[in-house]
């Protein structure tokens, strides 16, 4: 079975990183190319894993329910499990879901 992290779009996720970061870096600018590498390190580190894919929010056809973009665009099966995450309202914050394919 593979893992699949469904990811709020890279502008969003490199935002929401660099927020999370004020508390324990206060201080810090994070220019848009440096929030951008942030949210790049992440994608990195999940890439060397087998069965594990990084797809972000933006990557899916507009309207497209996720689990059906998710087998038409990316290959995902019956039983494969989806972790949905959505950013909140507020710095750092972020919401997720966990589901089965199918």
């Amino acid at each position: 079975m593979s893992l699949y992290y469904l990811l709020p779009p890279r502008g969003v996720l490199a935002d929401r990183l660099a927020d999370s970061l004020q508390s324990l870096l206060p201080g810090i600018d994070w220019p848009i190319e440096a929030r951008r590498r942030l949210s790049e390190v992440v994608e990195a580190a999940l890439a060397g894993r087998p069965d594990v894919f990084v797809v972000h929010r933006d990557e899916l056809p507009h309207g497209s329910p996720p689990e059906l973009a998710l087998i038409d665009g990316f290959g995902a099966a019956s039983g494969d499990e989806v972790v949905e995450v959505r950013h909140g309202g507020r710095p750092g914050e972020f919401h997720s879901r966990r589901w089965r394919v199918g």
